[in-house]
C-alpha cells in the first residue's frame, strides 16, 4: 500500500447532516489561537481539505470538524470547520458531533449524567453540556457565542421574483441572509429542496451585486449563508433550510443559523430572553433554540443564544493518499 499520509476520521451525523471528525494524521499545528492554527492548515495543507472533503474521498457537502489541542485554559479540545468551497468559524452540528464522540469514546472523561465539554473554536470557547442516557450522549446543549443582527430589513432585487425583504445576522461568528420562504414563493419542504437550493443561491448572488454588508469587528463580509425560513407557528417550530457553499441545501436545521435567527426574532419582538424555540429542518428533526440572555455587540443589542441537538455515531475511516494518484487532491465536478 502506497500513501505518504494517513488520515483517521470518526464519521456521525447531526439531525441528518453526515460529517467527519479528523483525530488523527495532521500531528501538531502551530499558533495560539485556533484561527492561527487555521491559517497554517490553509496555507501549508489546503490540498489535505481537498483531498478529504472533496470526491473521491468526500462529495459537495461534505464537512469535516478538524480537532487540535486546545488553547485557552480549561478547554478540552479545539475544532476548526472546513468545507468544499474552504472554511467555517464554526457549525453548530459539528460541534455538537464533536462533543458527543468525545465522551462517547472517553478523550473526555464521564462526570455524571451531564458532563461538561469546553471546546475552542475561532468564534472563542464553547461550553457545551453532553447529557448522558445509559451508554450514549442524548443530547448536547451548546452555550455559544453572542449572535446579533447585523443589518435589519434589506431588500434586493431577485429575477423572476421580485423585491425580496430580508436580514442580516451573524450567529456564532458565521454571517447569514435570512429569508423569510414565502417572500420567495416556497414552503419549506424537503419535496421543494431543489427550488429551495436555487432561489437561495439567487439571494446570494443578488447580496453580492446590490447590498455592500459590514460586520461589528468584522468589517466588510460576504454572505456565503442563505436560510430561507417559516415564522414559529402555534408550537413554537421554525422550519427553515441553509443554502450553503456550492448550492447545497442542509438536511439539518443549521446550529449557527439557529442562533442567528433567535437574535433576529429577539429583536422583532417574537422571542423573550428564556424562550425557546424548535429550529426543524428539512428531514422533520429539530434542534431546540434557546435565549440564555442579552448582551451587546460593538455597541448594538445581542442573544446569549443555546442550541441542543442530538449526534449519531455513524463509522469510523482510514484515508491514504497515494504519491503517484493523479486524483489525490481532490476534484468536484
Amino acid at each position: 500500500m502506497r500513501s505518504d499520509r494517513f488520515f483517521t476520521t470518526i464519521d456521525f451525523h447531526t439531525a441528518g447532516i453526515g460529517m467527519r471528525l479528523l483525530t488523527a494524521g495532521l500531528g501538531r499545528l502551530p499558533g495560539d489561537s485556533i484561527a492561527a492554527r487555521r491559517r497554517h492548515f490553509a496555507e501549508r495543507f489546503d490540498h489535505v481539505r481537498t483531498g478529504l472533503c472533496l470526491e473521491p474521498r468526500g462529495h459537495r457537502s461534505m464537512l469535516i470538524a478538524v480537532m487540535t489541542e486546545p488553547v485557552t485554559p480549561g478547554a478540552d479540545f479545539g475544532l476548526f470547520f472546513m468545507y468544499a468551497g474552504g472554511y467555517y468559524v464554526s457549525c453548530g452540528e459539528a460541534t455538537i458531533g464533536a462533543a458527543t464522540l468525545a465522551v462517547e469514546t472517553g478523550l473526555v472523561a464521564r462526570r455524571g449524567e451531564a458532563t461538561p465539554v469546553v471546546i475552542d473554536t475561532e468564534a472563542g470557547p464553547v461550553e457545551t453540556v453532553a447529557r448522558l442516557e445509559g451508554d450514549r450522549v442524548r443530547e448536547v446543549t451548546l452555550k455559544w457565542t453572542p449572535a446579533f443582527v447585523a443589518q435589519p430589513a434589506q431588500v434586493v432585487k431577485v429575477a423572476e421574483v421580485g423585491e425580496v425583504p430580508l436580514d442580516i445576522a451573524v450567529g456564532a461568528g458565521n454571517v447569514f441572509a435570512l429569508v423569510e420562504a414565502p417572500a420567495v414563493g416556497l414552503a419549506i419542504h424537503r419535496e421543494r429542496v431543489g427550488e429551495i437550493a436555487a432561489r437561495g443561491m439567487a439571494v446570494r448572488q443578488a447580496i453580492a451585486e446590490q447590498l455592500p454588508v459590514s460586520v461589528p469587528g468584522q468589517g466588510a463580509a460576504t454572505v456565503d449563508n442563505v436560510i430561507l425560513h417559516e415564522l414559529p407557528d402555534a408550537r413554537g417550530v421554525s422550519r427553515n433550510a441553509l443554502v450553503w457553499g456550492p448550492g447545497q441545501v442542509d438536511a439539518a436545521p443549521c446550529g449557527s443559523g439557529t442562533c442567528a435567527r433567535l437574535a433576529l426574532f429577539h429583536q422583532q419582538g417574537r422571542l423573550r430572553v428564556g424562550d425557546t424555540m424548535v429550529s426543524e429542518g428539512l428531514l422533520g428533526l429539530s434542534f431546540l433554540g434557546r435565549i440564555a440572555g442579552e448582551t451587546e455587540v460593538a455597541g448594538r443589542p445581542a442573544i446569549l443564544p443555546e442550541v441542543t441537538g442530538t449526534a449519531y455515531i455513524t463509522g469510523t475511516s482510514q484515508f491514504f493518499f497515494d504519491p503517484d494518484d493523479p486524483l489525490r487532491e481532490g476534484f468536484l465536478l
